[in-house]
């Protein structure tokens, strides 16, 4: 377990698949998964990809028909791409689950690309997406009365950002585009859909990689940072506990994302960064890879339910489009949730982070808030 590897053996540039081989030959025992963690990570990514791909359909659903895509404020835009990005993502998870259960991959170079890139755009998206989102609520609560003079102009400039964070998202994807291939294992196990960088490339290429990572996971996570510690700052010189309720879903938000995608992208860095030394280490790598992932995919089954069906208006949408359809259910729904909110009077209206337009106007007894017929993101905030 603890022998050394022969490092020069797949370090040699001249030899284009031996430091595969030779990784995988010498370290067999200590790499060979056991069969009840393929199963385990196997019924994950099936759970993942029938939760992910009936929430985020449902929030694409929504918007074609009861919205038609006349998208009403910034967030609306991002949520609806961010959805996208999801169900592209979602729609990979049956080759990665075959590539468990097979312990091979059988689908060639052009899907192992296309897996590894839809990985890191759906990555680098969803972070610039939420840090996009997180500008909205800046400028619509920080500066509230500049939101409402310029409200065309932030949709349509939301709606440039969108295209921009796709081009971005794919720009910092290159490095594992380029360097993600197909390699046959030296003990005739298979082939594996890996990025080998460490191996092949130089130190500039490393670097490179590194630096698409950290620049797609950094500068997001600070605008961020500013953005909601701005708004906790403002929601707390006013008055009334729901301020506070709303930061705290706001903070929950952005910390599901971190806690379930940082651990993923960190072992891509670590890897990397270069190849481990012992068997030992590259067996603690690969457990910890298929840990780390499957934490890294089930994000894409939570977001629908973290940022659009904590919202008012898309429960609404769903009830709609289940009346729609003739689903029995619907009347069940209905009947529940007026006996939940007849027999709870004292409770205050669910949050909704989707929510653009409202007519209920805030206090005018704060001076926080200026009275004016724009929506205001969080209606329950304005109430005193």
């Amino acid at each position: 377990m603890g022998e050394p590897l022969s490092v020069t053996d797949y370090y040699d540039d001249s030899t284009e698949t031996s430091h595969s081989a030779d990784m995988f030959e010498m370290c067999e025992s200590s790499s060979a998964q056991e069969l009840h963690i393929k199963v385990f990570q196997t019924c994950v990514f099936v759970v993942v990809f029938l939760l992910g791909l009936l929430g985020n359909s449902l929030v694409i659903t929504t918007f074609a028909l009861y919205r038609r895509f006349h998208l009403r404020c910034m967030t609306d835009v991002f949520l609806l791409h961010l959805a996208n990005s999801d169900l592209l993502l979602v729609l990979t998870i049956p080759l990665q689950a075959a590539d468990t259960l097979l312990d091979s991959w059988e689908f060639g170079t052009f899907f192992c690309k296309a897996t590894r890139g839809l990985y890191a755009v759906n990555t680098y998206s969803g972070l610039l997406l939420l840090a996009c989102i997180s500008v909205d609520r800046y400028v619509v609560i920080v500066w509230a009365q500049a939101a409402h003079r310029l409200r065309r102009r932030m949709l349509f400039c939301s709606k440039m950002a969108a295209l921009g964070v796709w081009a971005v998202s794919a720009l910092l994807s290159l490095p594992e585009i380029m360097f993600a291939h197909v390699e046959a294992r030296g003990d005739g196990g298979g082939a594996q859909c890996e990025m080998y960088v460490w191996v092949k490339e130089s130190w500039r290429v490393k670097m490179a990689t590194w630096g698409a990572q950290i620049t797609g996971f950094c500068v997001p996570f600070l605008i961020m940072l500013f953005c909601y510690g701005t708004i906790g700052r403002t929601l707390m010189q006013g008055r009334g506990w729901k301020r506070q309720r709303t930061l705290r879903l706001m903070a929950a938000l952005v910390l599901v994302f971190m806690l379930f995608q940082l651990p993923y992208t960190t072992l891509l860095s670590m890897k990397a960064a270069g190849p481990p030394e012992t068997c030992a280490e590259w067996g603690q790598i690969l457990l910890a890879e298929y840990t780390t992932r499957s934490l890294a995919y089930t994000r894409c089954c939570l977001n629908p339910l973290l940022y659009a069906l904590v919202g008012v208006r898309f429960r609404n949408d769903v009830k709609s489009l289940l009346r729609d359809m003739g689903c029995l259910c619907h009347d069940w729904l209905s009947s529940n949730a007026e006996s939940c909110s007849s027999g709870s009077p004292g409770l205050p209206p669910p949050t909704s982070i989707v929510s653009c337009h409202s007519s209920i106007s805030p206090t005018a007894r704060d001076p926080l808030y200026v009275s004016h017929s724009t929506a205001f993101p969080y209606p329950e905030l304005s109430q005193s």
